[in-house]
């Protein structure tokens, strides 16, 4: 699975983006737009993507209203609608407004290694491996690596999260040996970096399970994936995105390798969980839905 850093967009950032207050909007009323972007921003990071969606949807259209179309403010909350938009699935959607964005701040920004930029590049190289071109993803992370090496370090959070994303995309090509190389190399850094209950470190060891799998140890990877289960469930809670996702690879892979009713049993007490948290048309609920119907 990719993964994206977390960030919110306090004060202090939306200064290195040369933001100021508006006529229009006042100080009292841009503490309240941005608490509402903080709230939104939290709701999704705790796993309600839909609920933070929708929050930043009309977040947006009051910002456009108050502060105007070309206010950093207004691009800021753009992004999180962005990046909402595909996590919610619809990666289409969301890979053309993070390039309409990249291509303003390119535009107003002076510094292009500004934070703010490779934030986009990432959203930019996700969504356009989660429409169908992994190489193109796999390049577009690698660029990104160079550069976050280049600016922050070969050590810093940063820069291991472009690892594992570049690898991931990497093994979505089909070159799962190598990309399952690098990932077990960069987990004793994830450790020492992030420690074992970040969630970098633990989709590491979900990238990890999942291409022990594909390269032909499904117990293994059943094993691996069943400890994580137990990681994730108390670092993230049982309804975070990444904890659902676990728990589908339990019951599929328990179906397929060790007990069908078991795997049944699991899966099908998942199914009103993914339809409330993720929707009826998320690619992970018709993803569950089809394992289900293929053992009918």
């Amino acid at each position: 699975m990719p993964v994206r850093t977390s960030v919110f967009w306090g004060a202090a950032t939306l200064a290195t983006l040369g933001a100021r207050p508006t006529i229009q909007a006042g100080a009292g009323s841009m503490a309240l737009l941005r608490e509402r972007h903080l709230n939104a921003s939290t709701i999704g990071a705790t796993g309600n993507a839909a609920a933070a969606l929708r929050l930043l949807t009309g977040l947006e259209a009051d910002c456009r209203t108050r502060l105007g179309d070309d206010a950093w403010f207004t691009l800021v909350v753009r992004h999180g609608v962005a990046y909402w938009t595909g996590v919610c699935g619809r990666a289409p959607q969301a890979r053309q407004q993070t390039q309409d964005l990249l291509d303003v701040y390119r535009e107003r920004l002076d510094d292009h290694d500004h934070r703010a930029l490779r934030l986009l590049r990432d959203d930019l190289a996700r969504w356009t491996g989660e429409t169908g071109d992994a190489q193109d993803a796999a390049r577009r992370y690698a660029e990104l690596h160079h550069d976050t090496e280049r600016i922050v370090g070969p050590q810093a959070s940063e820069t291991l999260l472009t690892r594992h994303n570049t690898a991931y995309w990497t093994a979505a090509q089909g070159a799962r040996a190598r990309a399952l190389a690098e990932c077990r190399a960069l987990l004793d850094d994830e450790h020492r970096v992030n420690g074992p209950a970040h969630p970098h470190t633990l989709a590491v060891r979900h990238n990890i399970a999942g291409w022990t799998e594909a390269e032909g140890e499904p117990r293994e990877s059943l094993r691996q994936f069943t400890t994580l289960l137990e990681d994730r469930t108390a670092a993230l809670g049982h309804e975070h995105p990444h904890t659902l996702l676990n728990a589908f690879h339990v019951g599929r892979l328990t179906r397929h390798h060790r007990d069908a009713p078991a795997g049944d049993t699991r899966l099908a007490g998942l199914l009103p969980v993914f339809t409330r948290v993720f929707g009826g048309d998320h690619p992970w609920t018709r993803r569950l839905h089809r394992e289900l119907q293929s053992g009918q």
